[in-house]
């Protein structure tokens, strides 16, 4: 077995034909998280389960989530090999909870880090990932260049809610035609 840690990270993705709020509540459950904690989980940034795990206790962690509806992505963690060494984990406070530590931010890609090769390749294999949130979706070469347009608007007017739509010079005079009904009836129902 190698010396490898993991990470297990959780954004509130679930297995297909399962529901959100069964998930959250086995979530709950599991983990004896309050339902706010849970709502976090589910943000869809990716949150850390737990961290430096050895590869059998982070697939334990992993099939645990699976069983009841949740999926882990577990990252394989980067460490330097002289100063791993150096390394130690901090002793964990007696009311934090370690299941709710927060990812670290990916860094905002800016124009000339676009073409560079994605940091992480995403769990398939593949070479994309997503973008930090709040990141522009669109290269500054792909955005067009809308210029704004300046609209007249001085000969439009805003009545008050009630009021007549038209004005009194705008409305057109039409005379009551009179027509003779009197020959109509109204028979009884049969």
């Amino acid at each position: 077995m190698s010396d490898q840690q993991f990470d297990v990270f959780f954004r509130g993705d679930i297995v297909a034909g399962q529901s959100v709020g069964d998930v959250k509540e086995r979530l709950a459950g599991l983990f004896k998280l309050e339902a706010a904690k849970v709502e976090q989980l589910f943000s869809g940034r990716p949150t850390a389960i737990r961290r430096n795990l050895d590869e059998a206790g982070a697939k334990k962690y992993e099939q645990a989530l699976l069983k009841i509806g949740a999926i882990a992505e577990l990252r394989p963690v980067k460490v330097d090999a002289p100063a791993a060494e150096a390394v130690t984990p901090a002793p964990v406070a007696a009311k934090r909870n370690p299941f709710l530590e927060p990812a670290k931010q990916a860094p905002v890609a800016t124009p000339a880090s676009l073409s560079e090769p994605a940091e992480q390749p995403a769990a398939d294999g593949g070479d994309m990932s997503l973008a930090p949130v709040g990141s522009d979706v669109l290269r500054p070469d792909e955005r067009s260049n809308v210029a704004a347009t300046d609209i007249d608007v001085s000969a439009l007017a805003l009545e008050p809610g009630g009021g007549e739509i038209l004005h009194a010079d705008e409305k057109q005079s039409v005379e009551a035609t009179q027509v003779d009904t009197s020959h109509l009836e109204v028979l009884p129902p049969s």
